[in-house]
Protein backbone atom coordinates (compact mmCIF):
# COMPACT_ATOMS: atom_id res chain seq x y z
CA UNK A 1 0.00 0.00 0.00
CA UNK A 2 1.31 3.44 -0.58
CA UNK A 3 0.44 6.85 0.70
CA UNK A 4 -0.85 8.37 -2.22
CA UNK A 5 -3.70 5.61 -2.37
CA UNK A 6 -4.85 5.80 0.95
CA UNK A 7 -8.14 6.37 1.23
CA UNK A 8 -9.49 4.54 4.67
CA UNK A 9 -10.86 6.29 7.42
CA UNK A 10 -9.12 4.91 10.74
CA UNK A 11 -10.93 4.16 14.07
CA UNK A 12 -8.20 4.37 16.39
CA UNK A 13 -5.01 3.76 18.05
CA UNK A 14 -5.83 0.07 17.85
CA UNK A 15 -5.82 -0.20 13.86
CA UNK A 16 -3.10 1.92 13.22
CA UNK A 17 -0.27 -1.79 13.33
CA UNK A 18 -2.09 -2.30 10.02
CA UNK A 19 -1.03 1.24 8.44
CA UNK A 20 2.95 2.28 7.45
CA UNK A 21 4.62 3.75 10.48
CA UNK A 22 4.61 7.02 9.09
CA UNK A 23 0.64 7.36 9.04
CA UNK A 24 1.14 7.38 12.89
CA UNK A 25 4.33 9.33 12.92
CA UNK A 26 2.57 11.66 10.69
CA UNK A 27 -0.77 12.04 13.16
CA UNK A 28 1.64 12.17 16.40
CA UNK A 29 3.24 15.41 15.02
CA UNK A 30 -0.45 17.22 14.65
CA UNK A 31 -2.01 15.50 18.04
CA UNK A 32 1.52 16.37 20.39
CA UNK A 33 1.72 19.85 18.65
CA UNK A 34 -1.75 20.76 19.86
CA UNK A 35 -1.72 19.28 22.84
CA UNK A 36 1.14 21.31 23.68
CA UNK A 37 0.28 24.73 22.06
CA UNK A 38 -3.17 24.43 23.51
CA UNK A 39 -2.18 23.90 27.14
CA UNK A 40 0.79 26.82 26.36
CA UNK A 41 -1.82 29.33 25.35
CA UNK A 42 -4.23 28.93 28.35
CA UNK A 43 -1.41 29.50 30.50
CA UNK A 44 0.16 32.47 28.86
CA UNK A 45 -2.70 34.25 27.69
CA UNK A 46 -5.99 32.85 29.04
CA UNK A 47 -5.33 32.31 32.77
CA UNK A 48 -4.08 35.58 32.96
CA UNK A 49 -6.96 37.83 31.37
CA UNK A 50 -9.44 36.82 33.69
CA UNK A 51 -7.68 38.78 36.37
CA UNK A 52 -7.38 41.21 33.41
CA UNK A 53 -11.18 41.49 32.62
CA UNK A 54 -12.52 44.57 33.60
CA UNK A 55 -16.24 43.29 34.81
CA UNK A 56 -17.83 40.25 36.34
CA UNK A 57 -19.16 39.12 32.76
CA UNK A 58 -16.49 39.81 30.92
CA UNK A 59 -14.58 37.72 33.68
CA UNK A 60 -17.03 35.12 33.47
CA UNK A 61 -17.02 35.19 29.51
CA UNK A 62 -12.68 34.83 29.93
CA UNK A 63 -13.16 31.86 32.30
CA UNK A 64 -15.28 30.17 30.05
CA UNK A 65 -13.06 30.41 27.17
CA UNK A 66 -9.96 29.38 29.35
CA UNK A 67 -11.83 26.21 30.50
CA UNK A 68 -12.41 25.22 26.92
CA UNK A 69 -8.52 25.69 25.86
CA UNK A 70 -7.22 23.84 29.29
CA UNK A 71 -10.21 21.62 27.59
CA UNK A 72 -8.90 21.01 24.09
CA UNK A 73 -5.23 20.56 25.73
CA UNK A 74 -6.35 17.03 27.45
CA UNK A 75 -8.54 15.72 24.50
CA UNK A 76 -5.46 16.33 22.42
CA UNK A 77 -3.50 14.70 25.22
CA UNK A 78 -5.77 11.92 25.47
CA UNK A 79 -5.06 11.30 21.94
CA UNK A 80 -1.43 11.34 22.10
CA UNK A 81 -1.86 8.87 25.08
CA UNK A 82 -4.03 6.39 23.75
CA UNK A 83 -0.83 6.37 21.07
CA UNK A 84 1.56 5.60 23.54
CA UNK A 85 3.26 9.67 22.37
CA UNK A 86 4.52 11.76 24.24
CA UNK A 87 4.03 15.68 24.86
CA UNK A 88 5.15 17.30 27.89
CA UNK A 89 9.00 17.58 26.59
CA UNK A 90 8.03 19.62 23.29
CA UNK A 91 8.32 23.29 22.77
CA UNK A 92 5.18 25.56 21.84
CA UNK A 93 4.85 27.94 19.02
CA UNK A 94 6.89 31.09 19.14
CA UNK A 95 3.52 32.72 18.93
CA UNK A 96 3.44 32.20 23.03
CA UNK A 97 6.48 34.31 23.56
CA UNK A 98 4.50 37.53 23.08
CA UNK A 99 4.60 39.40 26.11
CA UNK A 100 0.72 40.17 26.96
CA UNK A 101 0.27 43.17 29.39
CA UNK A 102 -2.94 43.99 29.10
CA UNK A 103 -6.62 43.26 28.01
CA UNK A 104 -6.66 45.00 25.04
CA UNK A 105 -3.61 42.80 23.97
CA UNK A 106 -5.86 39.78 24.95
CA UNK A 107 -9.17 40.74 22.94
CA UNK A 108 -6.76 41.76 20.21
CA UNK A 109 -5.34 37.96 20.21
CA UNK A 110 -8.41 36.37 20.44
CA UNK A 111 -9.91 38.26 17.68
CA UNK A 112 -7.18 37.56 14.93
CA UNK A 113 -4.75 34.60 16.55
CA UNK A 114 -7.25 32.36 17.18
CA UNK A 115 -8.42 32.64 13.46
CA UNK A 116 -5.45 30.70 12.59
CA UNK A 117 -6.65 28.09 15.24
CA UNK A 118 -10.06 27.76 13.61
CA UNK A 119 -8.36 27.29 9.81
CA UNK A 120 -5.99 24.76 11.37
CA UNK A 121 -9.03 22.79 12.74
CA UNK A 122 -11.49 23.02 9.77
CA UNK A 123 -8.45 21.22 8.12
CA UNK A 124 -8.67 18.20 10.51
CA UNK A 125 -12.15 17.99 10.47
CA UNK A 126 -12.10 15.77 7.51
CA UNK A 127 -8.84 13.68 8.89
CA UNK A 128 -8.88 10.32 8.00
CA UNK A 129 -7.72 9.41 11.54
CA UNK A 130 -11.47 9.02 13.18
CA UNK A 131 -10.54 9.93 16.62
CA UNK A 132 -8.64 13.50 15.45
CA UNK A 133 -11.66 14.09 13.56
CA UNK A 134 -13.66 14.22 16.17
CA UNK A 135 -11.76 15.84 18.62
CA UNK A 136 -11.23 18.78 15.58
CA UNK A 137 -15.49 18.60 15.22
CA UNK A 138 -15.93 19.16 18.84
CA UNK A 139 -13.42 22.00 19.35
CA UNK A 140 -14.32 23.73 16.52
CA UNK A 141 -17.35 25.65 18.43
CA UNK A 142 -15.49 26.53 21.02
CA UNK A 143 -12.35 28.31 19.12
CA UNK A 144 -15.34 30.09 17.01
CA UNK A 145 -16.70 31.06 20.52
CA UNK A 146 -12.71 32.73 21.29
CA UNK A 147 -12.60 35.03 18.00
CA UNK A 148 -16.26 36.18 18.71
CA UNK A 149 -15.15 37.10 22.13
CA UNK A 150 -12.02 38.87 21.01
CA UNK A 151 -14.58 40.72 18.71
CA UNK A 152 -16.64 41.54 21.07
CA UNK A 153 -13.59 42.79 23.54
CA UNK A 154 -12.65 45.00 20.91
CA UNK A 155 -15.86 46.27 19.98
CA UNK A 156 -16.04 47.49 23.77
CA UNK A 157 -12.53 48.72 24.23
CA UNK A 158 -13.30 51.03 20.87
CA UNK A 159 -16.99 52.66 22.28
CA UNK A 160 -15.57 53.24 25.95
CA UNK A 161 -12.46 55.41 24.41
CA UNK A 162 -11.89 56.00 21.07
CA UNK A 163 -8.20 56.75 22.21
CA UNK A 164 -7.97 52.50 22.70
CA UNK A 165 -8.40 52.60 18.52
CA UNK A 166 -4.27 53.00 18.57
CA UNK A 167 -3.26 50.83 21.14
CA UNK A 168 -5.29 48.07 19.96
CA UNK A 169 -3.72 48.41 16.20
CA UNK A 170 -0.27 48.71 17.86
CA UNK A 171 -1.10 45.16 18.92
CA UNK A 172 -2.72 43.92 15.81
CA UNK A 173 0.56 45.49 14.02
CA UNK A 174 2.71 42.87 16.08
CA UNK A 175 0.55 40.18 16.44
CA UNK A 176 -0.42 39.43 12.58
CA UNK A 177 2.96 38.91 11.46
CA UNK A 178 3.64 36.93 14.50
CA UNK A 179 0.56 34.54 13.71
CA UNK A 180 1.85 34.11 9.50
CA UNK A 181 4.55 31.96 11.38
CA UNK A 182 1.97 29.94 13.19
CA UNK A 183 1.47 27.48 9.52
CA UNK A 184 4.68 26.31 8.94
CA UNK A 185 6.80 26.70 6.12
CA UNK A 186 5.30 26.96 2.95
CA UNK A 187 8.00 23.94 1.89
CA UNK A 188 6.91 21.76 4.22
CA UNK A 189 7.68 17.95 4.51
CA UNK A 190 5.64 17.35 7.04
CA UNK A 191 2.79 19.64 5.93
CA UNK A 192 3.02 17.46 2.02
CA UNK A 193 2.85 14.04 4.22
CA UNK A 194 -0.25 15.03 6.34
CA UNK A 195 -2.01 15.44 2.92
CA UNK A 196 -0.95 12.92 1.51
CA UNK A 197 -1.80 10.22 4.13
CA UNK A 198 -5.31 12.53 4.31
CA UNK A 199 -5.05 13.92 8.04
CA UNK A 200 -5.45 17.50 6.32
CA UNK A 201 -6.52 18.92 3.28
CA UNK A 202 -4.13 21.89 2.33
CA UNK A 203 -0.71 23.32 2.19
CA UNK A 204 0.42 25.72 5.03
CA UNK A 205 0.51 28.45 2.34
CA UNK A 206 -3.01 27.87 0.86
CA UNK A 207 -4.03 27.81 5.32
CA UNK A 208 -1.66 31.05 5.22
CA UNK A 209 -3.45 32.67 2.70
CA UNK A 210 -6.87 32.29 3.73
CA UNK A 211 -5.59 33.25 7.51
CA UNK A 212 -4.51 36.48 5.80
CA UNK A 213 -7.79 37.06 3.98
CA UNK A 214 -10.05 36.59 6.95
CA UNK A 215 -7.78 39.01 8.94
CA UNK A 216 -7.77 41.84 6.47
CA UNK A 217 -11.39 41.57 6.02
CA UNK A 218 -12.08 42.06 9.62
CA UNK A 219 -9.71 44.66 10.21
CA UNK A 220 -10.77 46.72 7.41
CA UNK A 221 -13.98 46.29 7.93
CA UNK A 222 -13.31 47.90 11.59
CA UNK A 223 -11.56 50.59 10.56
CA UNK A 224 -8.43 49.06 11.45
CA UNK A 225 -4.96 49.32 9.04
CA UNK A 226 -3.82 45.70 8.13
CA UNK A 227 0.05 45.46 9.06
CA UNK A 228 2.66 44.68 6.32
CA UNK A 229 3.27 41.51 5.67
CA UNK A 230 6.59 40.15 6.45
CA UNK A 231 9.01 40.02 3.35
CA UNK A 232 9.54 36.10 3.29
CA UNK A 233 5.23 36.04 2.92
CA UNK A 234 5.20 38.79 0.31
CA UNK A 235 5.56 36.19 -3.00
CA UNK A 236 2.67 33.91 -1.89
CA UNK A 237 -0.08 36.20 -0.27
CA UNK A 238 -1.94 38.79 -2.71
CA UNK A 239 -2.33 41.54 -1.51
Amino acid sequence: MTAERFADEVRGPEDLARYPPEYKKAIGKIVVSHAVNELKGALTFDEPAIRMAPTPKFKWLVSRNTMEEFNHHILFARLAEAMGLEWKDKKPLTIFDYPMVDWAEFGAIKAVVDIAELIELDDLISSTYLPLRKVAKDTYPDEKFHVGLGRDIVRTLLVEDATNRARLQAAFNELVPRTLDFFGSSSSENNETFVRWGLKKRSNEAMRQEYFREVREYLLSTGFAMPPVPEKYRKEIAL
